[in-house]
């Protein structure tokens, strides 16, 4: 068997599932194994495997040999998780969201259900230490079949006491109380999530280190995917503006990047405020460095916005990662306006993980999944066996609707979400230059 990668916007794969004959929609940049095609062969159909199964797909299914750079925007509820694999296979996590559906993204993903199976992070990115961001990483980190390799920060820290605010030291408008790895914060006293990331941190064999926009451009192991850091920045005196504020400040001092791959730029932005996007942009050179074609949404489509940020990036695909409860109101009409304002090309496209979701709660989970247990959540699971990891899987699978997949070859970029369970799909082909 062959591996390749579909090459069109979307193919049908037809297997048997036991009972009876059905089929899946694969999508741009889907991984296949396929038998090669003997020469001079017209069959209509070829074997193929997709996700573990094994079918069929047309013999005429244009597949590459390179993969595309794909992005997975989690339906993490209220907060930020997303995944990136680039066409090396290099595998990059931005947050975690709140609670275990990053964990559940990558055991459905990878299939850490069955025997034999891990997945190694090799860089995850935490764009700042909030609790929707943090909190589904510590149990990412200690599950046995996850290796992470490189953990970068922003360096602010969430304190219980020490310090004259949660985020550290201020003094004369400047945060002066930065961390870099985690022997700087030995005898500290930490907020309880801050804590438990730390500390999952440290049982870890991961890196840990500080980044900010003096870092520039990060290797990452493919060389042709340039990441650079665009934020935070830091003050002459190795400090941080104080945006009158502990939300405004950590929010605003996000750990910040784009990625760059053929035409092709996109930008994870945190959770990018008023104050954070107006320093960034006062920066020479930083309205042209956040221009980008794909755009990871800042604080879930908040109203604390720059429009001026907006129309700099000028994208023609948003995402918004935002989610019902706690219901934050998000994203607020005026940003998704602003948006609208902003966008590129003919057709500018806005995805929403909480207007494709698909919502259960605990009690249909128990049902479904394990209904003579007491699990609600995958923080209740042993991840050490095989049948809780299915178990996880199974959950997992409920909330796929909400994951929006984007992907590129450096020149044409495919969006697509699932409107329903069963692998039906909304798709979309543009062009880098489409205008």
């Amino acid at each position: 068997m062959e591996t390749r990668f579909l090459g069109s916007k979307t193919k049908r794969f037809y297997f048997n599932n036991g009972a009876e004959d059905v089929s899946y929609v694969v999508i741009y940049g889907d991984e296949l194994q396929v038998e090669p095609l003997e020469d001079n062969v017209a069959e209509s159909y070829r074997t193929a495997i997709y996700r573990g199964r094994t079918g069929k797909i047309a013999s005429n299914t244009t597949l590459l040999k390179k993969r595309s750079l794909e992005f997975y925007f989690l339906d993490i509820g209220q907060g930020d998780a997303s995944f990136t694999v680039t066409p090396d296979n290099i595998k990059i996590l931005v947050d975690g969201g709140l609670k275990d559906r990053a964990l559940g993204f990558l055991i459905w993903k990878y299939r850490l259900d069955q025997p034999d199976t891990s997945v190694v992070i090799d860089h995850l990115f935490l764009s700042h230490a909030d609790k929707d961001h943090i909190e589904g990483l510590a149990p990412l980190l200690s599950h046995p079949k996850i290796t992470v390799k490189h953990i970068y920060h922003n360096g602010i820290g969430l304190f219980s006491e020490g310090h004259n605010t949660e985020l550290g030291t201020v003094q004369d408008e400047r945060l002066v109380t930065l961390h870099d790895t985690v022997e700087d914060l030995s005898g500290q006293k930490l907020k309880d999530s801050f804590k438990t990331w730390i500390d999952a941190v440290s049982t870890s064999d991961a890196t840990y280190k500080r980044v900010d926009a003096s870092d520039g451009y990060l290797p990452i192991g493919d060389a042709s995917v340039q990441l650079e850091i665009l934020g935070p920045t830091l003050e002459q005196d190795n400090t941080l503006k104080w945006f009158n504020g502990k939300s405004h400040t950590i929010n605003g001092h996000s750990l910040i990047f784009r990625m760059d791959y053929g035409h092709v730029r996109t930008f994870f932005s945190g959770d990018l405020n008023i104050e954070g996007s107006e320093h960034l942009l006062s920066i020479p050179g930083n309205t042209l460095k956040v221009n980008a074609h794909i755009f990871k949404a800042p604080h879930h489509g908040s109203h604390e916005f720059s429009q001026d940020l907006l129309n700099h990036v000028n994208p023609m695909v948003t995402v918004v990662s935002s989610g019902e409860t706690p219901d934050h109101g998000h994203p607020r009409a005026v940003f998704l306006g602003g948006l609208g304002l902003a966008g590129r090309g003919r057709m500018p496209l806005i995805f929403s993980t909480e207007l494709s979701a698909l919502f259960i709660d605990a009690g249909d989970v128990e049902a479904q999944v394990h209904s003579d247990s007491e699990v609600t959540t995958l923080d209740d699971l042993d991840f050490s066996n095989s049948t809780s990891n299915s178990e996880a899987r199974q959950r997992f699978k409920k909330v796929l609707p909400g994951i929006i997949n984007v992907r590129t070859d450096g020149e044409r970029i495919y969006a697509f979400r699932r409107v329903q369970m069963g692998y039906q799909w909304e798709s979309y082909e543009l062009k880098y230059n489409d205008l």
